[in-house]
């Protein structure tokens, strides 16, 4: 890559705030079987944004031959969660899907009684500068390596930069759990399946320009305080 190229790329993703990473993000789940969606959160291991697909057929005009659009397809979306000793992650979705169909009748819910609306968003992260051995740290501490302080600026770490809603959303499939006597270095997760009538996406606060003079007056003053 060229270095003006370099450039440009380097200038455009400290305007936009950095590179999005997949390990920050949350899921918005509704509460059942005494669950909340926090301990949700914190047990959800793997999401996905939902894409779309526009469906489209050939139409031809004269000699022209050209793709018109007349429907629309999205996948399921694929949840993965840690599952603990209390199996309450478990317990979760089977109380979910139990609102769809009732295991002690056999009876089928009406869908206003089983789907919710479910949120997934992609959180920004905060500005990060790596601290390393100084007077006023204790070398011990740091295990002897190195320290992320991470400091924000204008923005919290949990800041939502885009967020998909799902709409009457329920778990149609909630996968079996593999046990075994080779699994004992292996944490157990439950993958789940959840359809959805359709989504929308919104994205989150507006990227303004970075202060740069109250960045770079922080930066020295931490050079400073290290040094």
């Amino acid at each position: 890559m060229a270095k003006a190229s370099i450039d440009n790329l380097k200038a455009l993703v400290g305007a936009k705030r950095g590179m999005a990473t997949p390990n920050l993000y949350s899921v918005q789940l509704p509460n059942f079987a005494n669950i909340s969606s926090e301990d949700i959160n914190i047990l959800c291991s793997s999401v996905n944004m939902p894409g779309r697909q526009i469906m489209s057929i050939d139409r031809k005009i004269g000699t022209i031959f050209e793709k018109v659009a007349y429907d629309q397809a999205y996948d399921d979306i694929n949840m993965t969660f840690y599952v603990l000793n209390d199996y309450g992650i478990r317990k979760y979705f089977e109380a979910w899907q139990n609102l769809a169909l009732n295991q002690e009748t056999q009876e089928i819910g009406y869908k206003n009684e089983y789907a919710r609306d479910v949120r997934i968003k992609q959180l920004r992260k905060g500005f990060s500068l790596p601290l390393y051995q100084s007077p006023f740290l204790k070398w011990d501490f740091l295990g002897g390596g190195m320290l992320d302080l991470d400091i924000d600026i204008n923005i919290r770490p949990e800041d939502t930069v885009y967020e998909c809603q799902l709409f009457d959303a329920y778990p149609t499939t909630m996968d079996l759990l593999t046990l075994g006597n080779d699994q004992t270095d292996t944490i157990l997760q439950l993958s789940v399946q959840l359809s959805y009538k359709n989504w929308k996406s919104s994205a989150g606060p507006e990227i303004k320009p970075e202060n740069n003079f109250l960045t770079g007056a922080l930066i020295s003053t931490i050079s400073r305080f290290l040094n």
